[in-house]
């Protein structure tokens, strides 16, 4: 029964998957099951669900052999039609502690208000963007899966970022 259970959600959780195929810094779109960590599947079963009002979003990363050299920004907001100013979103996105696991999970909350600069923008047209919150970078680990809880209305997207080879610093 157990195992039925770890099934039914593996495929569950595979279907809200989104996954990144390159490690350089890229909205990441595509879904690809094969390499997705069965430890991360696995770990997503103590994760709440979604609350009312709230989308819940599961990244599951692949393995690395180095997950150290990696991190993930996570990237919320709401596509809107803007002028040509540049546009942001009022929120955050906060770490919450899922008790008695040591896991964490994130949240992002906002009231919807958006800022902007205030430019002219005579004889333009306005254009449907990708408007954002702050940003957050995480711990990057084929493991565990990244899971975010993002009011209705707004979506989450991610980068993966990757580390550079060291470098010494001359001495001077």
């Amino acid at each position: 029964m157990k195992s039925l259970a770890v099934v039914l959600l593996s495929i569950l959780s595979t279907a809200c998957a989104v996954h990144a195929t390159s490690a350089q810094p890229q909205d990441a779109t595509t879904i690809n099951t094969s390499s997705i960590n069965p430890e991360s599947l696995k770990n997503l079963a103590p994760f709440p669900k979604a609350q009312e009002g709230f989308q819940r979003y599961v990244i599951h990363v692949p393995a690395t052999g180095n997950d150290d050299n990696y991190q993930v920004e996570l990237i919320a907001g709401k596509t809107a039609k803007v002028d040509c100013n540049r546009h942001g979103l009022n929120g955050n996105i906060a770490e919450k502690d899922l008790s008695g696991w040591g896991y964490t999970y994130y949240e992002f909350t906002t009231q919807g208000q958006m800022v902007s600069t205030m430019m002219a923008c005579p004889h333009q047209p306005e254009t449907e963007k990708f408007v954002t919150g702050a940003t957050k970078l995480v711990r990057y680990n084929s493991r565990l899966p990244i899971v975010v809880f993002v009011p209705n209305g707004y979506e989450l997207k991610y980068r993966l970022w990757k580390a550079q080879d060291t470098v010494a610093a001359p001495v001077n």
